[in-house]
């Protein structure tokens, strides 16, 4: 086996750093740089949580003493500005609806679930925010709008919810057949463990004369199989 001196492996070394030294001090930097930025991004990731979950404090305690005044509605404000990453920004303005929905201030009541449904943080609260909207669409006797917000893409997981709410619509309307297909659609799609009963109940009663109607699977069946 070769035996190389001192100053030979230093020759080799050179030669070698020569021609990779710069490209492994590049990467050390980069390493290091994504390490802190991971680490900063991280901390300011949680302090912003914990600066949101204090602000929200305040429209927490406002809409359930029903005192809400300019500076709640100013923290929301501030909520949606500063801390729409979180999700206390999109809770707080689903508070703010429904106690504008209890004052019969609709209009802004629309206006705070519509910030909900374009920008909040969590997907699965802008879903229940766009069926919140259609239900207030629907109450204000605008249907029509109400369904054409229901007719979108959604995860499957949401199926129950989006399709009771365009079933209520279509009963409403007087549409039973359309009534009945959205509440099957519905009850096939309630998760297990669920109650159906009112579910099921008014499928039933909008069912044609000819429907072959299926009882649902109640909680107890759910967990048996």
């Amino acid at each position: 086996m070769a035996e190389f001196d001192d100053n030979e492996e230093l020759t080799r070394f050179r030669h070698w750093w020569s021609a990779n030294g710069t490209s492994v001090l590049i990467g050390g930097l980069i390493g290091i740089v994504v390490i802190v930025g991971w680490q900063g991004w991280r901390w300011h990731a949680s302090n912003q949580a914990t600066e949101a979950a204090n602000i929200y404090q305040q429209v927490e305690h406002g809409v359930a003493t029903n005192q809400v005044n300019d500076t709640v509605v100013g923290v929301v404000s501030q909520l949606q500005d500063d801390y729409a990453g979180t999700p206390y920004a999109g809770d707080a303005s689903l508070r703010l609806a429904g106690y504008y929905v209890g004052q019969e201030q609709y209009d802004k009541a629309l206006e705070q679930i519509q910030w909900v449904v374009d920008n909040a943080s969590n997907e699965g609260l802008q879903h229940v925010a766009r069926v919140r909207a259609a239900r207030l669409l629907w109450t204000q006797d605008r249907p029509d709008d109400a369904l054409e917000l229901l007719a979108v893409d959604h995860p499957a997981s949401f199926n129950a919810l989006y399709a009771e709410v365009a079933g209520d619509i279509h009963a409403a309307q007087g549409d039973r057949q359309a009534a009945f297909k959205s509440y099957q659609v519905a009850l096939e799609s309630l998760p297990p463990n669920m109650p159906a009963d009112s579910l099921q109940t008014k499928r039933d009663d909008n069912a044609p004369a000819d429907a072959d109607v299926a009882p649902a699977a109640d909680s107890e069946s759910a967990n048996a199989s």
